[in-house]
Parts: structure tokens; sequence; C-alpha cells
């Protein structure tokens, strides 16, 4: 028995054909447990809501899983191809364009990045099967769901899509009128409280660890806290509606208010209220606050991952090489949007995005960002029920401008059932806030090594 992987995700049976399909960002990992005669390809199953089922092929020719764009019509969309871009258009709602051989889209005008490109071979137009596993479920919550463990979509009549759909929902809309009388938001009711975080500026050392760790600098250093997504780009979207904007916003609020009592902090929001910032603005900012002085940078976000909902738990990115792919997968969604406005789209930015990602490996803050992270995932543990899923690292775009240590925290699955109802309580976004505000001041314990904040910086 020689198992073939074309990529990597975690493992599902699939029964019919005998082979094991493992569903990653963009890629199906596929292991043998007899030789695959000819006729013998991965499918996936698409359902619909009359309860027909329809099988798709998918194919590996550039290596990574493909299906047909053809396919999106037998599902209700207009697929066309105008002047070499794939536009798909949805109930006179949604529009979706696509340049061949990039792996960047539009949608409605948001700029979003998968993991692979669109191709043309054949005379056929090809789409990366993460847009239909991934993107889909996550854009359209409520029209689409994907079972990674039976290999099938299940799609919705695409006359259900209405103007209040949640993705669409104006920023007044987010709180039911009776929340917001009792000042409530629509993360909902407070429920059971999780346990608290004592926070303190004075972090606690030994004599010895003081001798070792702490840092000569004197003045005053700079926190930026960046609400993830914003405005006109929710995030991820719960299949209930709960946008990654709001809890983002939350949990940011109560790092601040965690800070704001310590003298030498000087503390900043990318945003403090529900609106876009432009994802290459928010670091560009950050950096010009911090000025000379040493100063971190903390991304507040929630994970989503649909094809797999019993995924949960936290994690912590700093700048770097994307090592797997669940690395690539989240930095792929972190990445969008780049741009909220189609007018405004620098296309040559995008062109070499990809370049500009690459060149991290000698980043003068992967070290420090590294510890910031590793910080962090030590203090969420001490409040965060679901799973530590440790330090990872990736070519994060909000990251990529922020020159100094700096940190994306997911702090949480959306599309799981039972983490959602955590991301929802208020108490979890104080005790999250605090235990991230605690990470914070440990971290300046240490940081800056010296005077300069820049003088011991190491390499990787």
């Amino acid at each position: 028995m020689n198992p073939w992987c074309l990529g990597g995700g975690v493992l599902s049976p699939f029964h019919r054909f005998g082979i094991v399909i493992a569903m990653g960002f963009g890629a199906l990992t596929i292991a043998t447990f007899r030789p695959l005669q000819a006729q013998d390809r991965p499918i996936l199953a698409i359902e619909k809501e009359s309860g027909l089922t329809s099988t798709v092929t998918v194919q590996f020719d550039r290596g990574y899983a493909s299906v047909a764009a053809s396919v999106l019509s037998d599902i209700g969309w207009s697929v066309n191809d105008q002047n070499g871009t794939l536009v798909l258009t949805a109930a006179g709602e949604i529009k979706v364009t696509f340049r061949y051989d990039s792996p960047f889209f539009r949608w409605d005008g948001v700029v979003l990045q998968m993991a692979n490109s669109p191709y043309v071979t054949g005379g056929i137009a090809w789409l990366p099967l993460q847009f239909l596993t991934d993107f889909l479920p996550r854009r359209l919550p409520g029209l689409y769901d994907f079972s990674a463990e039976r290999s099938l979509l299940r799609a919705a009549n695409l006359e259900l899509l209405v103007l209040d759909d949640p993705i669409e929902l104006d920023a007044e809309d987010d709180e039911p009128e009776s929340d917001k009388e009792s000042g409530q938001s629509e993360l909902g009711q407070q429920s059971e409280a999780l346990p608290e975080v004592p926070f303190s500026g004075a972090v606690e050392t030994t004599q010895e660890e003081e001798q070792v760790l702490a840092s000569s600098y004197e003045g005053s250093r700079v926190v930026v806290i960046d609400a993830g997504h914003g405005g006109e780009d929710p995030g991820a979207l719960s299949a209930t509606g709960v946008r990654e904007k709001t809890i983002a916003l939350a949990i940011a609020l109560e790092i601040e208010k965690a800070l704001s009592g310590e003298s030498d902090l000087e503390i900043h929001m990318i945003r403090a209220e529900d609106r876009f910032v432009d994802v290459w603005a928010r670091g560009l900012t950050a950096t010009d606050w911090k000025g000379e002085r040493p100063g971190v940078f903390l991304s507040i976000h929630a994970n989503s991952f649909p094809a797999r909902r019993e995924a949960r738990g936290f994690e912590t990115y700093f700048l770097s090489d994307a090592r797997t792919d669940d690395e690539r997968r989240v930095s792929a969604i972190e990445n969008a949007p780049l741009n909220i406005s189609a007018r405004n789209i620098d296309e040559e930015r995008l062109a070499d995005m990809d370049f500009i990602l690459r060149d991290l490996r000698n980043y003068e803050h992967a070290h420090w960002s590294e510890s910031l992270a590793t910080l962090v995932q030590d203090e969420l543990a001490e409040v965060h029920p679901g799973p530590n899923r440790g330090v990872k690292q990736g070519p994060l775009a909000v990251l990529t401008n922020a020159l100094m240590p700096s940190v994306l925290i997911e702090v949480g699955f959306l599309s799981n059932e039972s983490e959602l109802q955590l991301l929802r309580q208020k108490d979890f976004h104080q005790s999250s806030g605090r235990a991230i505000a605690q990470a914070v001041m440990k971290f300046f314990k240490n940081y800056p090594p010296g005077s300069s904040g820049g003088g011991d910086e190491r390499r990787r």
C-alpha cells in the first residue's frame, strides 16, 4: 500500500471509492487503500434544496483540486467569460470576478485571496475547489454548507438571497433593538462567568529573572490594537450571521481597557467603531504612531472553517513563511480584503504581493513577534476552554507594514457551534482581553533589550 498525497488536511472517510479524502484550504489529500483504476477519480457531491444530488469530478492537473467553473451554473449562478475574466453573478445581488492564473478575486468589489488560481485548459475554465468548499459557505452561510466527511456541498435556492442577508446588514442593524436599550450587543446575554485573569502591569518575576530578562529602556512604549475587518467587511460569518468584525472589536476594546491604566504605555486603536480600514493601511498607521519608540501590534480575529465544523481553539500568528496547509488557509483568508473599493484597487500592488510576502525570512522582528505570540498563547490558555492550537506563522498582509513585534490572534472558531456561544459572551471578551493585555506587559519586561530598542534584534 503506497498512499499518494497532493496536499494536506484532516482525513475523513470517502467510502464510496475506498479512498480517504482530506480537505485542506484549496487542496485535497488522497490516500488510496487500493490501486486507483483509471475510471476512479475523486468527486464532489452537490445536494440541492430539492433533494437532488449530483456529482462533480475533481481534477489535479496543476497539483491542486479544481472543478469546472460551469458547475456553478448547475446551482443557479450565471457563469461568463468576459475578455479573459471569469465572471459569476447570482440573483442580481452578487458579482464575483476572477483573473485567470491569479489567486486574487473580487466579491462585490472586496478583494479576496484563494490559496490557488483559476485557469483555462482545453477551452474549459477551472476554479480551485476551495471556492466552493470554503468561500461559498463563509460568505453565504445561510445558503451553503460543506461536509468534509461526506465530501458534500449543500446548496439552497439562490432566490433566498435577499438584501437583509447577514452579510449585507448595516452597522446600525448589528444590535437588536431590545439589546440596544439594555446596553448589550448582538453578541447576546452574558452567561456563566469564565475564570477571570487578575491584571496588573506589575508582572511578578523572581530576582534572577529580572536580572536576565529586564529591559533597560525607561521611556514610553506603544501598543496598537487592531480589531480585524469592520464596516463593509464583516470578516467570517457564523451560520446564524454573527460577524467576526463584532467579536474582534469587543475583545480589542477590552484589551484597551485593561492596558489604559499603565502610565508608561500609549494605547492606540486602529478602529474603535464599526468602520472599514484598508488592510495595508493598518500596519502603516501603527508604524507611524510608534515612531522611534518600542511598540507592539496586536490584530484580533476570529477563525472559521465551515468544511470542518468540529475545528475549535485559539492560535496566534506571527509574520513569516507559511509551513502548513492550515497556515496557508488562515493567511489567505486574513489577507482579504486588500481594498474594499473596486475603483481604487492597485492592480500592480496585487501582482507584487506574492513577492513582498515571500521575502520574509530575514524580517527583523520575527524573533520578537514569535516571543510575543508565545506569551499570548500561554495567557489565553488560562481562560480559554478550547484547545491551544499553538503559535503559527504565515505571510499575513496586515502584519507586513507594522514595523514592530506583531501578532495576529485567532480567538476561536465561529464555524464551531459550541465555540460560537463562547465567543458571544461578554465575560469571555473581558477575560481574553485581560489575558492578552497581561501577555503584552510580560513581553515589555524584556523588550526592547537595550535603550535603542533595536540593537539586539535577532534575525531568522
